[in-house]
């Protein structure tokens, strides 16, 4: 798996994000941290949230505490997905050209 090399990257963020959440008032409510590469190879972090605990979904999943997630977290990529649990899904590797990707 060549997400491996997104290693390094991958444990910058998961050390930083508890402390952006806590910078937003949100408490770092991470259960894990899941580093993968999808079918395309792009790869990926996902820091899956303790959905158990989060009263309100809507404050973590603003589109304001995206963006401000994506700054703090140098451009990266920040999805937020609430199917099968709470996560956000941050975008390590370069995407992908859409237009290179249909040829």
């Amino acid at each position: 798996m060549s997400a491996h090399r997104y290693l390094p990257a991958a444990q910058n963020i998961a050390h930083a994000i508890p402390g952006i959440l806590a910078g937003l008032s949100l408490d770092p409510l991470i259960s894990r941290f899941v580093l993968t590469e999808s079918g395309r190879g792009e790869a990926w972090l996902f820091v899956v949230l303790d959905d158990s605990v989060i009263e309100s979904l809507e404050s973590y999943a603003a589109p304001q505490v995206l963006n401000h997630l994506s700054a703090e977290l140098h451009g990266h990529r920040v999805l937020f997905s609430n199917s099968f649990g709470l996560r956000y899904a941050i975008q390590l590797s370069s995407p992908k050209n859409r237009a290179e990707s249909h040829e």
